[in-house]
Protein backbone atom coordinates (compact mmCIF):
# COMPACT_ATOMS: atom_id res chain seq x y z
CA UNK A 1 0.00 0.00 0.00
CA UNK A 2 1.61 3.38 -1.13
CA UNK A 3 2.21 6.36 1.07
CA UNK A 4 0.17 9.05 -0.16
CA UNK A 5 0.38 11.19 -3.11
CA UNK A 6 -1.74 13.83 -1.93
CA UNK A 7 -2.41 15.35 1.62
CA UNK A 8 -6.06 13.64 1.54
CA UNK A 9 -7.33 11.13 -0.06
CA UNK A 10 -10.75 9.47 0.00
CA UNK A 11 -11.15 5.79 -0.78
CA UNK A 12 -14.98 4.54 -1.15
CA UNK A 13 -16.54 1.00 -1.42
CA UNK A 14 -14.64 0.89 -5.20
CA UNK A 15 -11.11 0.83 -4.28
CA UNK A 16 -10.89 0.19 -0.36
CA UNK A 17 -8.41 -2.58 -1.13
CA UNK A 18 -5.90 0.09 -1.79
CA UNK A 19 -6.04 0.94 1.42
CA UNK A 20 -6.49 -1.77 3.60
CA UNK A 21 -4.62 -5.21 3.43
CA UNK A 22 -6.06 -8.66 4.05
CA UNK A 23 -4.65 -11.78 5.50
CA UNK A 24 -1.99 -10.61 7.87
CA UNK A 25 -1.73 -7.75 10.62
CA UNK A 26 -0.45 -4.41 9.28
CA UNK A 27 0.32 -0.61 9.89
CA UNK A 28 -1.64 1.12 7.54
CA UNK A 29 0.35 3.84 6.06
CA UNK A 30 -1.49 7.20 6.81
CA UNK A 31 -4.30 7.43 9.81
CA UNK A 32 -7.58 8.02 8.65
CA UNK A 33 -11.80 8.79 9.49
CA UNK A 34 -13.64 5.25 8.33
CA UNK A 35 -17.18 5.85 7.45
CA UNK A 36 -19.37 2.91 7.38
CA UNK A 37 -22.62 3.28 5.73
CA UNK A 38 -23.74 0.17 5.49
CA UNK A 39 -21.71 -3.65 5.51
CA UNK A 40 -19.62 -5.34 8.10
CA UNK A 41 -16.15 -4.85 8.77
CA UNK A 42 -14.55 -7.27 11.45
CA UNK A 43 -10.52 -6.31 12.53
CA UNK A 44 -7.96 -6.33 15.43
CA UNK A 45 -6.59 -3.36 16.63
CA UNK A 46 -3.70 -4.46 18.22
CA UNK A 47 -5.34 -6.71 20.69
CA UNK A 48 -8.72 -5.56 20.41
CA UNK A 49 -11.51 -6.54 18.62
CA UNK A 50 -13.69 -4.70 16.84
CA UNK A 51 -17.03 -4.75 14.70
CA UNK A 52 -18.37 -2.44 12.85
CA UNK A 53 -22.00 -2.42 11.19
CA UNK A 54 -23.99 0.19 9.45
CA UNK A 55 -23.62 4.02 10.62
CA UNK A 56 -20.40 3.23 12.19
CA UNK A 57 -17.38 5.43 12.26
CA UNK A 58 -13.84 4.90 13.66
CA UNK A 59 -10.53 5.97 13.70
CA UNK A 60 -7.63 4.27 12.31
CA UNK A 61 -4.22 5.24 14.11
CA UNK A 62 -1.62 4.55 11.95
CA UNK A 63 0.56 3.53 15.04
CA UNK A 64 -1.36 1.20 15.58
CA UNK A 65 -1.16 -2.89 14.07
CA UNK A 66 -4.50 -3.75 12.33
CA UNK A 67 -6.17 -7.07 10.62
CA UNK A 68 -9.03 -7.61 9.01
CA UNK A 69 -11.39 -10.56 10.24
CA UNK A 70 -14.42 -9.98 7.99
CA UNK A 71 -15.04 -7.81 6.05
CA UNK A 72 -19.00 -8.34 3.78
CA UNK A 73 -19.73 -8.05 0.05
CA UNK A 74 -22.24 -5.35 0.45
CA UNK A 75 -20.37 -2.30 1.69
CA UNK A 76 -20.97 1.17 1.43
CA UNK A 77 -18.13 3.72 3.10
CA UNK A 78 -15.84 6.56 2.88
CA UNK A 79 -12.39 6.01 4.17
CA UNK A 80 -10.42 9.52 4.82
CA UNK A 81 -6.68 9.12 4.48
CA UNK A 82 -4.67 11.93 5.48
CA UNK A 83 -1.03 12.89 6.50
CA UNK A 84 -0.45 14.24 10.14
CA UNK A 85 1.79 17.03 8.68
CA UNK A 86 -1.33 17.91 6.42
CA UNK A 87 -3.43 18.32 10.26
CA UNK A 88 -0.95 20.11 11.99
CA UNK A 89 -0.83 23.49 8.93
CA UNK A 90 -4.57 23.13 10.03
CA UNK A 91 -5.96 26.18 12.17
CA UNK A 92 -7.83 23.70 14.21
CA UNK A 93 -8.76 24.37 18.32
CA UNK A 94 -9.25 21.10 19.47
CA UNK A 95 -7.40 21.15 23.13
CA UNK A 96 -4.23 23.14 22.05
CA UNK A 97 -3.02 19.97 20.36
CA UNK A 98 -3.40 18.90 16.43
CA UNK A 99 -6.29 17.20 15.90
CA UNK A 100 -4.83 13.70 15.09
CA UNK A 101 -3.00 13.28 18.74
CA UNK A 102 -6.27 14.55 20.62
CA UNK A 103 -8.17 11.83 18.65
CA UNK A 104 -5.59 9.42 19.85
CA UNK A 105 -5.82 9.92 22.95
CA UNK A 106 -9.38 9.48 23.29
CA UNK A 107 -10.61 5.92 24.73
CA UNK A 108 -13.38 5.41 22.84
CA UNK A 109 -12.17 5.19 18.69
CA UNK A 110 -15.20 3.39 17.39
CA UNK A 111 -19.44 3.96 17.78
CA UNK A 112 -21.73 3.86 15.95
CA UNK A 113 -24.07 7.03 15.17
CA UNK A 114 -27.52 8.00 15.11
CA UNK A 115 -29.23 8.84 11.45
CA UNK A 116 -28.80 12.30 11.53
CA UNK A 117 -25.24 13.02 13.06
CA UNK A 118 -24.15 10.28 11.02
CA UNK A 119 -26.30 11.61 7.82
CA UNK A 120 -24.05 15.22 8.81
CA UNK A 121 -21.00 13.39 8.44
CA UNK A 122 -21.54 11.03 5.82
CA UNK A 123 -22.84 13.94 3.35
CA UNK A 124 -19.49 16.19 4.68
CA UNK A 125 -17.17 13.50 3.58
CA UNK A 126 -18.73 13.03 0.30
CA UNK A 127 -18.85 16.77 -0.75
CA UNK A 128 -15.10 16.80 0.10
CA UNK A 129 -14.66 14.28 -1.90
CA UNK A 130 -16.55 15.28 -5.24
CA UNK A 131 -14.12 18.48 -4.62
CA UNK A 132 -11.53 16.07 -4.87
CA UNK A 133 -12.15 14.28 -7.72
CA UNK A 134 -12.43 17.24 -9.90
CA UNK A 135 -10.64 17.32 -12.81
CA UNK A 136 -10.79 20.92 -13.50
CA UNK A 137 -9.11 23.30 -10.71
CA UNK A 138 -11.05 26.04 -9.44
CA UNK A 139 -9.55 29.75 -7.99
CA UNK A 140 -10.50 28.53 -4.31
CA UNK A 141 -10.00 24.11 -4.73
CA UNK A 142 -7.24 24.39 -1.47
CA UNK A 143 -9.69 26.90 0.62
CA UNK A 144 -12.60 24.72 -0.03
CA UNK A 145 -10.44 21.61 0.52
CA UNK A 146 -8.95 22.39 3.86
CA UNK A 147 -12.53 23.67 5.20
CA UNK A 148 -14.85 20.66 4.29
CA UNK A 149 -11.76 18.73 6.41
CA UNK A 150 -11.82 20.82 9.21
CA UNK A 151 -15.32 20.15 8.95
CA UNK A 152 -14.88 16.89 8.86
CA UNK A 153 -12.37 16.85 11.98
CA UNK A 154 -14.59 18.62 13.91
CA UNK A 155 -17.86 16.20 13.82
CA UNK A 156 -15.53 13.59 14.30
CA UNK A 157 -14.09 15.64 17.23
CA UNK A 158 -17.89 16.41 18.35
CA UNK A 159 -19.11 12.69 18.09
CA UNK A 160 -16.18 11.59 19.96
CA UNK A 161 -16.19 13.99 23.09
CA UNK A 162 -20.17 12.78 23.31
CA UNK A 163 -19.27 8.88 22.89
CA UNK A 164 -16.85 9.28 25.26
CA UNK A 165 -19.02 10.97 27.70
CA UNK A 166 -21.19 8.78 27.65
CA UNK A 167 -19.30 5.57 28.03
CA UNK A 168 -17.27 6.71 30.76
CA UNK A 169 -20.39 7.38 32.23
CA UNK A 170 -20.85 3.80 32.24
CA UNK A 171 -18.08 1.99 33.22
CA UNK A 172 -16.84 0.50 36.01
CA UNK A 173 -13.89 1.69 37.77
CA UNK A 174 -12.23 -1.67 36.90
CA UNK A 175 -13.19 -1.35 33.21
CA UNK A 176 -11.56 2.22 33.55
CA UNK A 177 -8.12 0.29 34.51
CA UNK A 178 -8.27 -2.03 32.08
CA UNK A 179 -9.00 0.88 29.12
CA UNK A 180 -6.46 3.11 30.67
CA UNK A 181 -3.85 0.46 30.65
CA UNK A 182 -4.34 -1.24 27.31
CA UNK A 183 -4.39 2.19 25.69
CA UNK A 184 -1.09 2.87 27.66
CA UNK A 185 0.49 -0.35 26.69
CA UNK A 186 -0.54 0.49 22.85
CA UNK A 187 1.68 3.94 23.36
CA UNK A 188 4.74 2.51 25.49
CA UNK A 189 4.60 -1.50 24.62
CA UNK A 190 8.23 -1.31 22.39
CA UNK A 191 9.76 1.08 25.48
CA UNK A 192 8.21 -0.72 28.33
CA UNK A 193 7.42 -3.94 29.13
CA UNK A 194 7.16 -4.03 32.62
CA UNK A 195 3.66 -4.11 34.60
CA UNK A 196 5.28 -1.84 37.49
CA UNK A 197 5.69 0.37 34.97
CA UNK A 198 1.77 0.74 34.05
CA UNK A 199 0.96 0.08 37.25
CA UNK A 200 2.64 3.38 38.46
CA UNK A 201 0.68 5.35 35.50
CA UNK A 202 -2.40 4.90 37.35
CA UNK A 203 -1.39 5.12 40.87
CA UNK A 204 -1.85 1.77 41.41
CA UNK A 205 0.09 -1.57 42.27
CA UNK A 206 1.14 -4.15 40.39
CA UNK A 207 -0.89 -6.84 42.24
CA UNK A 208 -3.91 -4.83 41.84
CA UNK A 209 -3.62 -4.11 38.45
CA UNK A 210 -2.61 -7.81 37.42
CA UNK A 211 -5.95 -8.92 39.88
CA UNK A 212 -8.41 -6.15 37.77
CA UNK A 213 -7.20 -7.54 34.45
CA UNK A 214 -7.32 -11.32 35.27
CA UNK A 215 -11.05 -10.65 36.64
CA UNK A 216 -12.48 -8.76 33.36
CA UNK A 217 -9.93 -9.77 30.40
CA UNK A 218 -8.98 -13.27 31.45
CA UNK A 219 -5.39 -12.38 30.77
CA UNK A 220 -2.22 -11.14 33.16
CA UNK A 221 -0.23 -8.11 32.50
CA UNK A 222 2.82 -10.02 30.97
CA UNK A 223 0.06 -11.92 28.51
CA UNK A 224 -1.85 -8.17 27.20
CA UNK A 225 1.99 -6.72 26.79
CA UNK A 226 3.18 -9.82 25.16
CA UNK A 227 0.22 -9.73 22.75
CA UNK A 228 0.72 -6.53 21.59
CA UNK A 229 4.19 -7.20 20.83
CA UNK A 230 3.59 -9.99 19.16
CA UNK A 231 1.32 -8.18 16.63
CA UNK A 232 3.92 -5.57 16.05
CA UNK A 233 5.97 -8.76 15.12
CA UNK A 234 3.63 -10.52 12.95
CA UNK A 235 3.28 -7.14 10.88
CA UNK A 236 7.21 -6.59 10.45
CA UNK A 237 7.77 -10.10 9.15
CA UNK A 238 4.77 -10.15 7.18
CA UNK A 239 4.91 -6.68 5.09
CA UNK A 240 8.82 -5.81 5.48
CA UNK A 241 12.35 -6.93 3.79
CA UNK A 242 13.86 -5.95 7.14
CA UNK A 243 16.20 -8.78 8.56
CA UNK A 244 15.26 -10.55 11.94
CA UNK A 245 18.04 -8.87 13.79
CA UNK A 246 16.73 -5.45 12.35
CA UNK A 247 13.40 -6.14 13.59
CA UNK A 248 15.00 -7.68 17.04
CA UNK A 249 16.24 -4.46 17.61
CA UNK A 250 12.92 -2.43 16.57
CA UNK A 251 11.27 -4.33 19.13
CA UNK A 252 14.35 -3.51 21.58
CA UNK A 253 15.17 -7.30 22.35
CA UNK A 254 18.64 -7.34 22.48
CA UNK A 255 19.14 -10.05 19.80
CA UNK A 256 17.60 -11.68 17.08
CA UNK A 257 17.80 -15.00 19.66
CA UNK A 258 15.70 -13.59 22.15
CA UNK A 259 13.27 -12.68 19.90
CA UNK A 260 13.01 -16.02 18.05
CA UNK A 261 12.93 -17.02 21.62
CA UNK A 262 10.10 -14.65 22.43
CA UNK A 263 8.35 -15.59 19.16
CA UNK A 264 8.19 -19.20 19.35
CA UNK A 265 6.94 -19.38 22.72
CA UNK A 266 3.96 -17.31 21.81
CA UNK A 267 2.91 -18.35 18.63
CA UNK A 268 4.63 -22.01 18.49
CA UNK A 269 6.68 -21.38 15.59
CA UNK A 270 9.92 -19.45 14.70
CA UNK A 271 9.64 -15.82 12.96
CA UNK A 272 11.49 -17.60 9.70
CA UNK A 273 8.68 -20.25 9.60
CA UNK A 274 6.08 -17.39 10.03
CA UNK A 275 7.58 -15.12 7.30
CA UNK A 276 7.81 -17.97 4.67
CA UNK A 277 3.97 -18.13 4.54
CA UNK A 278 4.22 -14.41 2.94
CA UNK A 279 6.75 -15.29 0.61
CA UNK A 280 6.10 -16.10 -3.03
Amino acid sequence: MPILENPIKIFDAQNIFDYIEIGYPYHPKNPAFFILKKGRVVYTENVDRIELTANHVAIIDSRRVYEILEISDDLELLLVAFSREYTEKLPLKINRLNAFVWFRNELVRHFRLEPEPFDSIWKTTGLLKSVLERPEPSAHRDEVIRHLFSSTVYLFADMIVHASRFSKEKISRKQEIVLQFLKNVGDCYLEEREVSFYADKQFITSRHLTSVLKEVTGQTAGQIIAAFVMKEAKAQLSTTEQSLYEIALNLKFSDQYSFGHFFKKHSGESPNAYRKRFRG
